[in-house]
């Protein structure tokens, strides 16, 4: 479980709009000069993320919350937003290559559009799987609410 920690900033229902803010290792990193990763953490920082969350812990407004979301979630959504067109692309590349050439005359535009074509049908694919999955089975979770501490002051 990836775990990052936030402001609630508003309720709407049974959802509550989680804010969390984006953070970087690079500036500790004794190679960020030579990196570009470095360049695109740099413009990004101090940038915050509004998530939408289940409220089943009943957080309130300017509530400190932990939210999560599971690795699995993370690298099935990576498969099939970068993986599945990748490779219907290369399938449909190698098909026109290779059989479709013994078939007919196949010319590179030819090659180009099948794997254009191939990627558009990936993309549709990786669309069709995700919209099938429940609203919230791709939302982050509302793992705990932070208790504040409260300042004590000493009369005299």
């Amino acid at each position: 479980m990836i775990k990052e920690q936030g402001v609630v900033v508003q309720l709407e229902g049974e959802f509550a709009w989680v804010e969390t803010s984006i953070k970087s290792t690079c500036s500790s990193c004794a190679a960020k000069s030579n990196c570009g990763t470095s360049a695109i953490a740099s413009a990004v920082a101090g940038k915050s993320v509004v998530n939408k969350v289940v409220n089943h812990l009943n957080a309130e407004n300017g509530a400190v919350v932990e939210i999560g979301i599971a690795e699995d979630t993370i690298v099935s959504g990576a498969f099939y937003m970068y993986i599945l067109p990748l490779i219907t692309a290369m399938f449909f590349a190698f098909s026109a290559q290779y059989w479709l050439a013994n078939l007919i005359e196949v010319t590179e535009p030819m090659v180009i559009l099948f794997t254009f074509a191939g990627g558009a049908l990936g993309f549709y694919l990786a669309k069709l799987k995700l919209s099938n999955l429940s609203d919230t089975a791709l939302l982050p979770q509302l793992l705990k609410i932070i208790p504040q501490s409260i300042e004590i002051k000493q009369l005299n």
